[in-house]
């Protein structure tokens, strides 16, 4: 290795053609840095107002679900309505859609289920939850007698749910609508399926001990 070899060095002499460059292109290298904060500062701004907004969203579904529980209905009821309106999809707008749904599933308001089934905005990367949202389906297209439709959600809501007692709970539902449809051999094969020693849930167990028969 001669001497000019074991001078030479590759950072100092990247370094010192950065500044060159800096100090031949003051311009152009003004607008790059420029632009890179800009970019910078908007990501930051994006990001703090979703934080906000998602806490925004939780506080006010809070107080309207107090508020549903407390049996403030025409508060709570309007209160879910705005959610679903206004909202992104979000679990607060999921937690909403939940609750409205099942206050007009109580109150067998048919017209405003099906607007509910065919326009929403319901994602979720929980399993259990998205699980729930089928099986209100199911129930849904049991009120309306679509049985091929509450069929398929009652299917989709068991394979999603990993709670046992939730899936079994499913697997009952489904097991009683073939009962009702004397869909016999698809009643015994799932009814099958079914481990009561895993149940945890005394009614649970209950149910499954009456649909035996």
């Amino acid at each position: 290795m001669n001497k000019e070899e074991i001078k030479y060095d590759p950072v100092r002499d990247t370094f010192l053609k950065g500044l060159t460059y800096i100090s031949t292109n003051p311009s152009s290298v003004l607008k790059v840095s420029i632009s890179i904060l800009v970019l910078l500062l908007l990501v930051i701004v994006y990001n703090n107002r979703s934080s906000n907004q998602d806490s925004s969203y939780n506080r006010f579904v809070s107080i309207t679900t107090n508020k549903y529980l407390d049996e403030k209905d025409d508060l709570s009821i309007s209160s879910f309505k705005e959610i679903l309106q206004t909202y992104s999809a979000s679990e607060s707008y999921n937690q909403a859609y939940v609750y409205l749904f099942n206050h007009y599933m109580e109150n067998n308001l048919l017209d405003s289920l099906k607007n509910m089934i065919d326009n929403n905005k319901f994602h979720t990367n929980d399993n259990n939850i998205e699980a729930s949202f089928y099986l209100m389906r199911g129930d849904y297209f049991i009120r309306i007698k679509n049985n091929e439709k509450a069929i398929e959600n009652y299917k989709k809501s068991i394979k999603l749910f990993d709670i046992y007692d939730r899936e079994v709970y499913a697997k009952i539902k489904l097991c009683m609508l073939y009962n009702d449809i004397s869909m016999n051999e698809e009643f015994k094969s799932l009814y099958e399926t079914i481990n009561i020693d895993k149940i945890n849930d005394f009614q649970l167990k209950s149910l499954y001990e009456q649909i035996s028969g």
